[in-house]
């Protein structure tokens, strides 16, 4: 059984607070002034019994700002309308409030019936229900009670008790923890208490969270729910948390509790934006009040694909904050305008950490209507496909969409199954451009064969660079074509299958010359400059050739213009480590006199010998590498 939390909403005066008493028992204005005045001023709280939460709101037009903050976390409404009055202007209001943040349960109270006759109740009754049809709360009981004779108070309370056997909650594996700060208190003997509704997830005595948007860590070192210490606490409950690792100057309302690591501090989000149908029409860079989750922050309306918002019509636009806030993908919020201030409509978040756009992104609007609406096994197959050159890691794609890590592998591993997307080492990627990206890096290669004949083949890396593709990637895709036998690879080079270098006369005399007259020299051979005189072959052709001889590993490149051959290199490392094992230590001086060669020759190759482990420098003396 999923517990549940109600929230009241309606006119001032309209007997709210005195129905959550007769209810539970419990007079939820808790504040002396709201005593003293005789009104809700703040949110206040009460509970049915274990799995029952009532948020009780104010309803005074003031303090609408403190009725979206209860109301942002409950699951079911208690629209409280009362006998003698009948609808008035903050019955509307909180109406349109909860119906923009997509609250999909109620019921309906007709309160204060001891003040009203029948006939009077019947009006109120029907224009009630005109008021909620095609709502949420067309369908809705209607009860018709009265606080101070308790009349009809136990047919309501039968039913709210009834309602968690009704809601079905199915998560899809583990959640996020995720709890709105609503008050933020010192309780002697414990240190930092919070209070909030839990939207989602379990968290357990002696479990660590984070603090966002301040993203600090905090160790939870008591919990209570209900009004009695529990072990945990899960979603649909009212709880207090009694957190270690930070002061209660430091919090306030608005902040939120979560699991680590999942969401970001951000001052732009990109959103769908609704106005009610009594709204005035909005335009871009207009300043409004967002009230996300139980916080409220200023901010500034930009719409994408469009300049502005008619009444009752909805649009893609990002919001641009004063400080930055965390949210969750398709949390709901509400907007009212800076002055006065008035509801003028609500949304939903799409994006949490997106890229700046602007009026003339159109097909970037389009896109974002599609996240209203998929789900987000549907999602996740659009955001790969439609970026066929990036790869995404559980985790990424985790924050984006504010799912827990397994929820997603979940979905890849169905979208693996339907041959949709594969993985790539630890990330994933969409296979819709993989055949049009495997013909590329093979034109890719054709074309450097033309261009570079002596070459063996061109290097993975140079390949990601040119196709602005990730090295994982590349490197997943030639896979598959050496698999085909399309190419062939040799270390960190790629030819074609069926390419061979082939020499002309002249430079295979060249390649036999050079090996001969570089193994003669030993430790004192030509340089760049004196193997480029010894030959006519112009200086891109004798590059192509001693790349040939350095991939055959036929000679080592010790400097820029320096070549030994591979088995001179290794005799001169046999000397060197010899000397050295008599020595201890030896000068520059020293170990060219051992190579019989000049200093010219031995530094580059005493760099060399240092640069692969054989030696090691210290000052101007030479050691072996004990390792």
């Amino acid at each position: 059984m999923r517990p549940i939390i109600i929230g009241t909403a309606g006119h001032i005066d309209h007997g709210k607070s005195a129905l959550v008493k007769a209810l539970t028992g419990t007079d939820p204005d808790r504040l002396l002034e709201e005593k003293q005045r005789g009104m809700t001023i703040d949110i206040g709280f009460a509970f049915l019994n274990e799995n029952i939460a009532l948020i009780d709101v104010p309803g005074h037009e003031r303090f609408v700002k403190n009725m979206v903050t209860g109301a942002s976390t409950i699951d079911t409404a208690l629209l409280v309308v009362a006998a003698d009055d009948g609808i008035m202007p903050q019955t509307r209001e909180h109406f349109d409030i909860l119906r923009l943040l997509h609250i999909r349960r109620g019921v309906i109270v007709i309160t204060k019936t001891d003040l009203a006759e029948p006939d009077w109740i019947d009006l109120v009754e029907k224009e009630i229900r005109e008021l909620v049809s095609d709502s949420f709360l067309e369908n809705a009981p209607i009860f018709r009670v009265s606080s101070i004779t308790n009349t009809g108070i136990d047919e309501l309370q039968n039913y709210l008790l009834s309602l968690p056997s009704m809601i079905q909650h199915q998560p899809t594996g583990q959640e996020i923890f995720r709890l709105p700060i609503d008050r933020v208190f010192v309780m002697k003997g414990y240190g930092t208490v919070v209070t909030g509704s839990v939207l989602s997830g379990t968290v357990a005595v002696g479990e660590e969270l984070e603090i966002l948007p301040i993203q600090q860590t905090v160790k939870v070192r008591g919990i209570q729910s209900h009004n009695r210490a529990v072990a945990n606490i899960s979603v649909g409950h009212r709880a207090a948390l009694n957190i270690q690792g930070i002061e209660a100057k430091q919090l306030r309302r608005g902040f939120e509790l979560a699991t680590s690591g999942y969401f970001q501090p951000t001052r732009l989000l990109s959103c769908s934006i609704t106005l009610l149908p009594t709204a005035p029409p909005v335009k871009s860079n207009t300043q409004v009040r967002l009230h996300l989750g139980t916080a409220e922050y200023l901010a500034r309306i930009r719409f994408v694909g469009r300049s502005g918002l008619s009444a009752g019509e909805t649009g893609i636009a990002q919001l641009v904050l004063d400080e930055p806030v965390t949210a969750g993908f398709r949390d709901h919020f509400i907007i009212r305008q800076y002055s006065p201030m008035i509801t003028i409509g609500g949304g939903m978040v799409l994006e949490t950490q997106p890229t700046p756009l602007r009026q003339k992104d159109v097909q970037a609007a389009e896109s974002l209507q599609k996240w209203m609406t998929e789900n987000i096994l549907s999602l996740i197959q659009i955001l790969l496909t439609d970026n066929p050159l990036q790869l995404y890691q559980v985790h990424q794609l985790a924050m984006i969409f504010s799912c827990h890590d397994d929820e997603i592998r979940n979905y890849l591993l169905q979208l693996v199954k339907d041959g949709i997307i594969v993985p790539v080492e630890k990330f994933w990627s969409s296979t819709s451009q993989h055949e049009k990206l495997k013909n590329k890096i093979l034109h890719l290669i054709n074309d450097y064969h033309r261009e570079e004949p002596l070459s063996y083949g061109i290097t993975k890396s140079a390949i990601a660079e040119r196709l602005q593709l990730s090295p994982l990637l590349v490197n997943f895709l030639l896979k598959q074509l050496a698999v085909r036998k399309q190419v062939k690879m040799s270390g960190d080079k790629v030819a074609l299958a069926d390419f061979e270098i082939r020499f002309s006369l002249i430079q295979q005399k060249f390649l036999v010359t050079l090996e001969a007259a570089l193994r003669q020299a030993e430790f004192n051979p030509m340089d760049l400059q004196e193997i480029q005189r010894s030959t006519e072959l112009s200086v891109k052709e004798v590059q192509g050739l001693l790349a040939y001889l350095l991939d055959k590993q036929k000679i080592i490149q010790v400097d820029k213009d320096k070549f030994f051959t591979a088995e001179i290199v290794n005799r001169g490392a046999i000397l060197i480590r010899n000397y050295l094992l008599k020595k201890h230590s030896a000068t520059v001086s020293e170990l060219k006199t051992v190579l019989n060669t000049s200093r010219k020759w031995a530094v580059p190759l005493l760099n060399y010998y240092d640069k692969i482990g054989l030696t090691n420098r210290i000052g101007d003396q030479r050691v072996l590498n004990k390792e």
